[in-house]
């Protein structure tokens, strides 16, 4: 009975060992979509500490692609915008930042406005969008039409795999140091 527990000790220690040195616990900033009506919360990773919310211009109906940064202490800093058309609702000046035109797109950047959350009506409308890297996240995919959403940010730990273990990173002659 004593050898099966010391083989059960040994089993498990060898899982955690093997489990810890694939794995690490790893503190990351996400996005807190929180529905004021629906009594959801949906959590998005933002390994950057960088995303766009896109969204079409309700009076313009052009896209607006507002650029937003994530500081330590979690809040949200616009740092830039870019749309298509000049407009009601639209900045066309350079106040508190640098307004040009780029490519054919009006481009306003060096914002750095605060927030610490976002408030926004969702609609079928605007397709209010979160684009983070390459991967999109439409609002209503997450929430019903209409309802009332608060965006913010916070610190989550998350286990996350180690993509640089590898046995062969074991052995002498890979051991990361250049010689």
């Amino acid at each position: 009975m004593k050898i099966r527990l010391q083989i059960l000790a040994i089993l498990i220690a060898v899982t955690l060992l093997l489990f810890f040195v694939n794995f690490k616990l790893e503190k990351t900033k996400v996005l807190i979509i929180e529905s004021e009506t629906e009594n959801i919360k949906h959590t998005i990773k933002i390994p950057q500490k960088k995303f766009t919310l896109s969204y079409i211009h309700s009076v313009q109906k052009t896209p607006v692609y507002e650029v937003f940064e994530i500081d330590e202490d979690n809040k949200l800093i616009l740092k830039e915008t870019t749309f298509s058309s000049l407009g009601v609702g639209l900045p066309f000046t350079e106040e508190n930042g640098v307004f040009r035109n780029e490519q054919g797109k009006f481009k306003l950047t060096g914002l750095n406005r605060e927030f610490t959350s976002i408030a926004i009506r969702v609609s079928p409308i605007p397709k209010h969008t979160i684009i983070i890297g390459e991967n999109t996240h439409p609002l209503l995919s997450i929430v019903a039409p209409d309802d009332l959403v608060k965006i913010a940010a916070a610190d989550r730990w998350m286990l996350v795999r180690r993509n640089n273990f590898t046995w062969k990173g074991l052995s002498e002659k890979n051991d990361g140091y250049q010689r």
